[in-house]
């Protein structure tokens, strides 16, 4: 995030993926931490995203157990594509399938 910052590349966080992280006392905090730093913009998503989202799931033939990553790569397409970091790229990669303005990327 730090060096996509630097760049002047705009980070985004969709405001669903903070449900998979938040845990409580222990990790919220560093979380926190990290969102207070700005290097990320929490974008929220609404009924638009939530459509692509969908159709997402529906066109790779996966269920609502992979609603936040469809959420994600949603809203990197709504935002004209970039860079999705993650630590589950094949999921990922096979919602983005056919958006290739959306890369995903191992962390």
């Amino acid at each position: 995030m730090r060096s996509a910052h630097q760049r002047n590349f705009p980070v985004r966080v969709p405001s669903a993926v903070l449900v998979e992280l938040y845990r409580g006392r222990g990790t919220d905090e560093a979380i926190d931490a990290v969102l207070a730093r700005g290097f990320a913009q929490v974008v929220t998503t609404g009924a638009r995203i939530a459509r692509v989202a969908g159709h997402l799931l529906a066109s790779a033939g996966c269920g609502s157990e992979m609603a936040i990553d469809g959420l994600v790569v949603a809203t990197a397409i709504r935002l004209g594509g970039g860079i999705v970091a993650t630590h589950d790229p094949n999921d990922l990669a096979l919602l983005a399938a056919g958006h290739p303005n959306v890369a995903i990327a191992a962390i």
